[in-house]
C-alpha cells in the first residue's frame, strides 16, 4: 500500500483544498461544501487521498463565480 503524501510533498503546480480555500479567503470546509454541491470545480486529480486542482482552474472559477447582489 502506498502511503498518502504529505502536503509539502505535493507538486507545487497543484493546489490542495486548503490552498484553494486560502486563495479565496474562505475556510477549507466551505470550499469542500462548494465542491460537494458542485458549485466549485471538481478535483482534477488526486495525490493519494488528497484532491487537487490546477491554480488556473480555481482562479478562473473565482473570477467568474456569481456573487450575491451582483
Amino acid at each position: 500500500m502506498t502511503p498518502t503524501p504529505k502536503i509539502d510533498e505535493l507538486p507545487t503546480d497543484w493546489w490542495t483544498a486548503a490552498e484553494c480555500a486560502a486563495y479565496l479567503g474562505i475556510t477549507r470546509s466551505t470550499w469542500a461544501a462548494y465542491v460537494a454541491r458542485e458549485q466549485a470545480p471538481a478535483p482534477e486529480r488526486t495525490f493519494g487521498r488528497s484532491p487537487a486542482w490546477r491554480p488556473a482552474t480555481v482562479k478562473t472559477w473565482a473570477a467568474n463565480r456569481p456573487r450575491r447582489g451582483k
